[in-house]
């Protein structure tokens, strides 16, 4: 979804827009943390994803604790900033229990996603926009 900061409050928490096209990443480790799965999918037109894993990789089950899902890129030309509500940039990791368990289907459900335009972007640490850097020990 995109989060416009420019909006009115009402509209920048509750007025955010799908983004179709947006790429999320699941990725999992073993009990040793290296890379077991990686894969990635694109956002429908109502922003929402959908990825397979198996249920097993190389003969073992997957653990879904260790699979971390995260934002990876967006199309849209001005909001393509990944912010880290809900976890977009560090990552979630899917739940113990499911969403949907039904036969060989098991389904988890995140929570959304968010971008934002690099108006409302936040600058990162130690990150200065002045010509100048202050000396914080300076009293004036």
């Amino acid at each position: 979804m995109c989060q416009d900061c420019t909006k009115s409050y009402g509209e920048w928490t509750h007025g955010s827009q799908p983004i179709k096209g947006g790429k999320v990443s699941v990725t999992c480790k073993d009990d040793r943390s290296r890379i077991i799965y990686y894969a990635s999918d694109e956002s429908d037109e109502e922003g929402n994803f959908n990825m397979a894993v198996n249920k097993y990789i190389n003969g073992k089950e997957l653990q879904p604790k260790s699979c971390l899902v995260r934002l990876v890129s967006s199309p849209h030309l001005t909001c393509n900033i990944p912010t880290n509500f809900a976890g977009g940039i560090t990552g979630v990791n899917l739940p113990v229990r499911p969403t949907v368990l039904y036969r060989d289907l098991v389904q988890y459900q995140l929570g959304t996603f968010f971008y934002t335009t690099p108006r409302c972007a936040k600058p990162a640490a130690g990150e200065t926009h002045d010509s100048f850097d202050c000396d914080a020990n300076n009293n004036y």
